[in-house]
């Protein structure tokens, strides 16, 4: 039988206020040091300079979207197995945060592409697959907007699927061509960032990031079920 409550159990626990302050602080307070990291800890890279600092942002914003797009997979396919109205909320909440991320990893990657390459976009494998992540999930926002209110749930499931089942595409893509064959570099597997400060400071960016996600995601939750209920 399906579930057609539109709230969880735990959204009426009287301390959820004092929660959500704690969340907003750590959060924020984890930003703010992410950001000292990067611009007052961390020096210049030897050959891209002060614009290697984006690469924080971006990589930790991928990570972000890829977590976004794992909400959206195992509720879209919740949706599917129940019916339950909850799962579909979830699921949009996880799809539109993640496209909000997944545009800046588009935006700083062009901006980095272009200080290091000269080129703003470039037809190779992992550029191309992450264009078709985003045109996805871009496809996925404007269904919950304009599609047939009657199939949106089940309709936007599906999409949300196929999006989140492209990550791994994207994650590999760059093991399609050999390097010399592509722009997208393979720091890490290459032993880069070889200042001891650099890998400490990436991993903060990822955390604070995957955390500003997750509590994003928590509070457009909580205003899809509000929204929901003004329908009926």
């Amino acid at each position: 039988m399906t579930d057609t409550r539109l709230t969880f159990p735990f959204l009426k626990h009287k301390s959820l206020p004092l929660i959500d302050s704690v969340c907003i602080a750590l959060v924020g307070a984890a930003i703010l040091y992410s950001n000292y990291l990067v611009f007052l800890v961390v020096p210049n890279e030897r050959i891209m300079g002060p614009v290697q600092r984006i690469f924080y942002f971006h990589v930790g914003s991928a990570i972000a979207c890829y977590c976004a797009f794992g909400v959206v997979l195992i509720a879209s396919l919740a949706y599917l197995a129940t019916r339950d109205r909850r799962a579909d909320v979830v699921a949009e909440a996880a799809g539109e945060v993640g496209f909000v991320f997944c545009t800046i990893v588009l935006l700083t990657g062009m901006i980095w592409g272009h200080a290091a390459w000269n080129t703003w976009f470039r037809w190779e494998p992992r550029l191309v697959s992450f264009l078709l992540l985003w045109l996805i999930f871009l496809s996925f926002t404007t269904l919950r907007v304009f599609g047939d209110p009657k199939k949106i749930a089940a309709h936007s499931a599906v999409l949300g699927i196929i999006g989140a089942v492209t990550v791994p595409l994207v994650v590999y893509s760059i093991k399609l061509l050999p390097q010399m064959a592509q722009l997208h570099p393979q720091i890490l597997e290459n032993r880069g960032l070889v200042d001891p400060t650099y890998k400490p400071t990436l991993f903060v960016c990822m955390g604070s990031l995957v955390c500003l996600q997750a509590l994003l995601i928590w509070f457009r939750v909580r205003i899809g079920l509000l929204e929901a209920q003004r329908r009926d």
